[in-house]
């Protein structure tokens, strides 16, 4: 995909703290990518034509001139009113935007329950979405980390991800992780892990990879570990859908690490289909990234 075909960042904005760091964050992005801002603010239907709905306007109008003004950027405004997980996706469907970057605060009370706000917006998204916590991180990202799954996937291009880096001018953290400490297998994964580390260096992008083998670890904690010892600033991962049965009564990798990690979370959706035919190089044709950071992922198969 053209980056210039979908060059529209949409941020939910409600005016809090956090928003304020993911208005940073997308300050960032579309700087660098010469994409347009979006803000959106989503108010209840029946605040819809009311004093609420104009208030919320202007406070964006001027949230909007003050970073055009300061940072050069094109932006726009959006209210809408409805339900705001399903209004956020649908927005960012009709903008055809390149990302959603969203402030959070950790979770409270009944949505452990639930499940969370990031969540519900990534697992709805057909776009990227950046999650953004409360703890406030430096613009930019330098000290990337991606880990890899080993599962039997279809084979996924890791273009983007190398793009990513470059423009940022980020370093990459490639993550594996094995619960057994079979010897055969750890072999075999570092094997895989040097295949990605040789794509990167040929694409002249500075890149460390890591095995983490612990049997008293589950793949959420483990990447938790890695990226905290490492002090990611950013950990992309591609996203589960989980059912509503799992939602309620346990959390599926994504949720928990979109619950738990400090550092900025980019989550990506799995693609329906593999729609790329286009041949890679012999070293990528076995190697099986976990994350395609621009949406060209393939279909991860069984």
């Amino acid at each position: 995909m053209n980056p210039r075909e979908c060059d529209a960042i949409l941020v939910p904005v409600d005016f809090s703290d956090v928003a304020g760091y993911s208005i940073d964050h997308a300050t960032a992005i579309a700087k660098i990518f010469g994409y347009r801002v979006f803000l959106l603010n989503v108010i209840s239907k029946r605040q819809k034509g009311s004093d609420k709905e104009a208030e919320v306007e202007k406070r964006l109008i001027d949230l909007s001139k003050s970073l055009m003004s300061d940072h050069g950027l094109k932006v726009t405004h959006l209210v809408r009113a409805g339900d705001v997980n399903r209004t956020i996706n649908q927005v960012a469907d009709k903008l055809h935007a390149a990302f959603i970057v969203m402030g959070v605060h950790g979770k409270k009370g009944i949505e452990h329950l639930t499940g969370s706000y990031p969540y519900k917006v990534v697992c709805r998204s057909n776009v990227p979405v950046l999650v953004v916590k409360d703890k406030h991180h430096h613009v930019g990202f330098h000290n990337i980390v991606i880990p890899i799954d080993f599962s039997k996937r279809t084979t996924q291009k890791i273009t983007q991800a190398i793009r990513f880096s470059k423009f940022f001018g980020a370093s990459i953290r490639v993550f594996g992780f094995l619960s057994s400490g079979n010897k055969a297998k750890i072999i075999n994964k570092e094997a895989l892990l040097k295949s990605i580390t040789d794509i990167f260096e040929e694409n002249g992008v500075n890149v460390t990879t890591d095995l983490m083998v612990n049997p008293d670890y589950s793949w959420p904690e483990a990447l938790m570990h890695f990226s905290e010892s490492v002090k990611a600033d950013l950990i992309m991962i591609v996203a589960e859908r989980g059912s509503r049965i799992q939602d309620i009564f346990s959390q599926n990798y994504t949720e928990k690490i979109l619950d738990k990690v400090d550092a900025p979370v980019l989550t990506i959706m799995p693609g329906d289909e593999d729609t790329d035919t286009e041949k890679e190089s012999s070293s990528e044709d076995f190697v099986t990234p976990f994350v395609d950071p621009f949406g060209l992922i393939a279909d991860p198969g069984n």
